[in-house]
């Protein structure tokens, strides 16, 4: 190969490298932002569960939102149950666009296929990609989000608040893809079955442990309320934050991928420049030396010839 290609090649590969060193500083800085979210909105999920949960506990206020529906021990209307009331459950599907090639969600959407068999879902999906798999697969999708689309996160907490009640829905799920529940999805109503701590990387015990010290304004009914709908806000941010964390840590292993393999192919390329202006020297010194030589018996028979 020409010289003049091969170092054209190699300037063009430093400059994929410089942008991926740029892709990669972006990610760096996305993520450290992500992870200081989501450990603000899991902390506030994690007492507002604490806060709902005991003071309905010391109260004794029965809510759906809290504890499930028709919870008893009596064998005889737990059957009643199963047969009269149907197994519904609302599944929130987020799907985030994989810039670089991989099957993360497979494993998701094998869950929701398999569950879909035997109970009733109903989909709220967040993102192109979630609400196409929904529509090829004929799942009952009621409401769409873009995942641009500006303060869905209030509004969707809204609607799961709304519909867990008038749907009459046992179980409302979100599925997110999480290094911290692979295969699974994580349950956020009733209040006492969102597994919270597997968010977490750490203990986390909460400041909540003398609740008689608090004044409680209006009253206990309004205040529950009220905090179910900020424990549901926090609880959905806190799930689309690490939907968004897990992705930019997937996509800084691929740009790191790549600015090795780039590292790796420079350097063979390099070598090669070098190979190269060796064997041009090489060259030159040896069409020097014959010149040389060449010169030197032509003088030699003019020698001669005088």
């Amino acid at each position: 190969m020409h010289l003049k290609k091969v170092i054209q090649k190699r300037d063009n590969l430093k400059k994929i490298h410089l942008k991926a060193n740029s892709e990669k500083n972006i990610l760096l800085i996305s993520i450290i932002k992500l992870s200081q979210k989501l450990n603000f909105y899991v902390e506030n999920v994690l007492l507002n569960k604490y806060a709902i949960i005991n003071l309905s506990n010391k109260f004794n206020i029965k809510n759906e939102f809290i504890t499930k529906r028709f919870l008893t021990k009596n064998k005889f209307l737990n059957k009643i149950e199963e047969k009269f009331f149907a197994n519904k459950e609302l599944w929130i599907y987020l799907k985030e666009e994989q810039k670089y090639s991989t099957d993360s969600y497979s494993r998701y959407e094998d869950l929701i296929l398999e569950t879909n068999k035997n109970v009733k879902l109903d989909f709220i999906t967040i993102g192109e990609k979630a609400n196409s798999f929904c529509v090829k697969n004929k799942l009952n999708v009621i409401k769409h989000f873009e995942l641009n689309q500006k303060s869905f996160s209030t509004n969707l907490a809204s609607i799961i608040k709304l519909l867990y009640v008038q749907d009459n829905y046992k179980k409302v799920r979100f599925v997110i893809n999480s290094n911290k529940n692979q295969d699974n999805a994580f349950t956020i109503l009733p209040i006492e079955d969102f597994d919270i701590d597997k968010l977490l990387n750490y203990d986390k015990s909460t400041n909540l442990n003398k609740l008689d010290e608090f004044a409680i304004i209006p009253d206990i009914d309004s205040f529950i309320q009220t905090s179910i709908g900020i424990y549901l806000q926090n609880c959905v941010q806190a799930l689309i934050n690490e939907s968004s964390f897990y992705a930019a840590k997937n996509g800084l292993v691929k740009v790191n991928k790549i600015i090795k393999d780039l590292d790796e192919t420079i350097s063979k390329v390099s070598r090669k420049i070098i190979k190269i202006k060796r064997e041009n020297e090489i060259e030159e010194i040896v069409l020097l030396t014959k010149n040389n030589s060449e010169h030197t018996v032509f003088n030699k028979g003019d020698q001669y010839g005088k």
